[in-house]
């Protein structure tokens, strides 16, 4: 393999690396916001991490830092 073969497969695993991180991070996002919309329809807890995939614990901080 030359070393320009090599160089584009490294920027091609950077590129889909860093494809992968920005997709997980805008689903914690939506995931975050839908979490606060159903807190202000008035959700339990518990059933806001059952819809959202979130634990009850990362719910509750949601709704700790909305007050």
């Amino acid at each position: 393999m030359t070393y320009e073969m090599r160089m584009k497969d490294m920027r091609d695993e950077a590129h889909a690396e860093g494809k992968a991180e920005g997709l997980a991070e805008g689903k914690a996002k939506e995931k975050t916001a839908t979490a606060k919309r159903l807190l202000s329809m008035g959700l339990s807890v518990e059933d806001i991490a059952k819809a959202t995939s979130l634990s009850v614990e990362q719910v509750e901080k949601i709704k700790a830092e909305q007050i």
